[in-house]
């Protein structure tokens, strides 16, 4: 089904590389971090999903495209500073944003999350927006998928055979965005499972209160999600450490709120493992690549598949909920007619 030019629009490809308020490069997961996640994320996609999404060449894909928003760092400096920020969330120890909003009550809009921002005197690009990246790109998924939904549909049962043959057209193009979309947005969900992409302590603990002593190594980031990672993650032991498939399916179009709100909870969980990677830093444990050092960033690189696995299987379930066109037509509507 040949998209209207507004949906064409609103989908350009949601954010980019993270420079840290240092103005350092970060590299999440590094290449190898973010391959694997996107890889095991398609391996254990549900077989409800559309076989195209299940092939090895797709795999291949998406696991390619899983470091693509890092090798675009430095496109400019227009490019740098808009998209950057949507790989990370500066949260305070307290569990807000700059003081100003809880991580577990989040604005639904990116525009209302910088007003509340800017009023505390901060904003957006200061303290990152990696919630609003996640959920962006799950939001265009969930079109695509729409839209394939319908070209599948008609390339098979509209009575017309040009119609037949167009819809078939538009379906195979359509495959082709749904796997750049989402192996380009795999990327955030995998930023995501970083415990130093979702703390203010991005790069040792910084000048805050520290009693226990922890690290203020500036170096911890990227040895721990490059350097160690490199040396110790395997595919397979982060494949068994992957939680179970958590389908969300309804007959009803997920609000903003529900969406957000699963974002916000992956990300409540992974800023709740910032103390134990700095307790590990502490005792030298990434150093010396202890059996807790490596379980747990095997475990964090599972977690971030694991998410964008069932992201992923969420966006499919739930875009037999939308609407397509202009105007716009229910994709139930549209598979229920007879022709």
């Amino acid at each position: 089904m040949a998209r209207p030019i507004s949906a064409l629009l609103a989908g350009a490809l949601v954010c980019a590389t993270a420079l840290l308020a240092t103005n350092e490069p970060a590299l999440a997961w590094g290449t190898k971090g973010h391959t694997m996640i996107n890889r095991l994320a398609a391996a254990s996609l549900p077989s409800r999903l559309p076989a195209f999404m299940r092939t090895a060449a797709a795999a291949d894909e998406l696991a390619f495209l899983g470091p693509e928003e890092d090798a675009l760092k430095g496109s400019g400096r227009a490019w740098d500073a808009q998209y950057d920020p949507g790989h990370y969330l500066d949260v305070l120890d307290d569990g807000t944003i700059a003081g100003a909003l809880k991580l577990g009550a989040l604005p639904e809009t990116r525009e209302a999350y910088d007003t509340a921002l800017r009023a505390a005197g901060s904003d957006q690009y200061k303290t990152g927006y990696l919630p609003y990246a996640i959920l962006d790109g799950w939001e265009q998924l969930r079109m695509d998928f729409a839209y394939w939904r319908v070209d599948a549909y008609r390339a098979t049962h509209d009575a017309s055979a040009a119609r037949r043959r167009r819809a078939a057209s538009d379906r195979a193009i359509e495959e082709h965005l749904i796997l750049r979309d989402a192996g380009v947005w795999g990327h955030f969900v995998g930023d995501a499972s970083q415990p130093l992409h979702v703390t203010v302590h991005f790069n040792g603990w910084g000048e805050y209160p520290n009693p226990k002593g922890y690290s203020t190594s500036r170096d911890i980031h990227a040895f721990f999600e490059s350097t160690f990672v490199n040396r110790y993650a395997q595919e397979r032991a982060v494949a068994g450490l992957m939680a179970a498939p958590a389908p969300r399916q309804s007959a009803a179009l997920a609000t903003q709120e529900e969406a957000l709100g699963a974002i916000e909870s992956y990300l409540q969980a992974t800023n709740a493992t910032v103390t134990q990677l700095y307790s590990i830093d502490k005792t030298g444990g990434f150093v010396r690549a202890t059996p807790q050092a490596v379980t747990f960033c095997d475990a964090r690189l599972a977690a971030g598949a694991a998410e964008l696995r069932d992201l992923t299987a969420w966006a499919w379930d739930d875009s037999i909920n939308e609407s397509v066109g202009y105007p716009a037509q229910p994709v139930r509507t549209i598979l229920n007619a007879t022709h």
